[in-house]
């Protein structure tokens, strides 16, 4: 196989889980929305573009590049799953996947460099150090427990504090500095909500491993309902913050719509639990909730 045949394929095979966390970065754009419509009135062109259109870009290919040296690392055990990926299937080599490695994530850090932001850089770099401790093998950070959701968690809620990033340097009338804490949060726990359906799936293969995921310590059942207990705790700290006044009715209505969904989509779960194939693809509806968690976000950001 081609070497460009090959880096299209590892693209395709985790460009749906990257666009998710390029699109926190798109979300964290208006984090502080005077602040894109200041950027647009002070900066010239080619500055706009670096310090916002980029962004989203840098998250994209570290992300990706990510994923696919965490496929690289589990390639055996992907096997054992069955999970039909095109390393563990042997579509592609090991050099040819290390050459992805390497140009996405490079790519990645000389996008942020363009930016000639160092909170944009400092961040990007934060993003690639997680992504490398999640998959070495001698710090692991996938294998222990609750540290492995923290640390997806983080890269999601880092990923949206890169956009925020692009304001920086402006002058603002009014900067309410608790929204990057209330999007960075939201974010995150949906991570939490989401993250250990996969683990579900293969906790079999996981305790072979030694892995201490949060389904094999806590058990199945507990698993599911701190998913649908975090899920509703998303809509109870949105109309939190919105008592504070620090968000808008439109953010709680729309973030308790999917708050709503995500509690209902796992609640379904515990009546099959232990039926692998049902619980996968229970999880496959994890990425339209992330991507329905940051729109409303953005529209109940702009709506402000």
């Amino acid at each position: 196989m081609s070497l460009a045949r090959s880096q299209l394929i590892l693209l395709n095979s985790r460009k749906k889980w990257g666009l998710v966390y390029a699109l926190a970065t798109l979300a964290g754009l208006f984090f502080i929305p005077e602040g894109m419509v200041a950027a647009i009135l002070q900066a010239d062109p080619l500055v706009l573009i670096s310090r916002t259109v980029t962004l989203p870009f840098v998250s994209f290919m570290i992300i990706v590049g990510m994923y696919v040296l965490n496929d690289l690392v589990d390639a055996d055990l992907d096997r054992a799953n069955g999970k039909k990926r095109p390393i563990p299937a042997g579509q592609v080599s090991r050099r040819q996947v290390w050459v992805f490695i390497g140009l996405t994530n490079t790519a990645g850090i000389v996008l942020a460099i363009l930016t000639f932001n160092p909170a944009s850089i400092g961040i990007a770099l934060g993003i690639a150090a997680i992504g490398i401790m999640y998959s070495t093998p001698k710090i692991s950070l996938k294998d222990r427990f609750l540290v492995k959701t923290l640390a997806i968690a983080l890269a999601m809620a880092l990923c949206a504090l890169l956009g925020a990033t692009s304001t920086l340097g402006l002058e603002l009338n009014h900067i309410n500095s608790f929204l990057p804490v209330y999007i960075a949060l939201l974010l995150g726990i949906m991570i939490f909500v989401t993250s250990p359906f996969n683990d579900l799936g293969d906790v079999v293969a996981d305790k072979a491993a030694g892995r201490r995921t949060i389904p094999i310590v806590i058990g199945k059942e507990n698993t599911v309902k701190l998913s649908i207990t975090l899920a509703i705790g998303m809509a109870m700290i949105s109309w939190l913050f919105y008592g504070l006044g620090i968000v808008g009715l439109a953010t709680s209505f729309a973030v308790s719509f999917v708050s709503a969904l995500a509690a209902l989509n796992t609640s379904k779960v515990l009546k099959r639990i232990d039926d692998i194939e049902y619980v996968r693809k229970k999880h496959k509806l994890s990425y339209p909730l992330h991507i329905m968690l940051q729109s409303a976000i953005v529209v109940g950001m702009l709506l402000i």
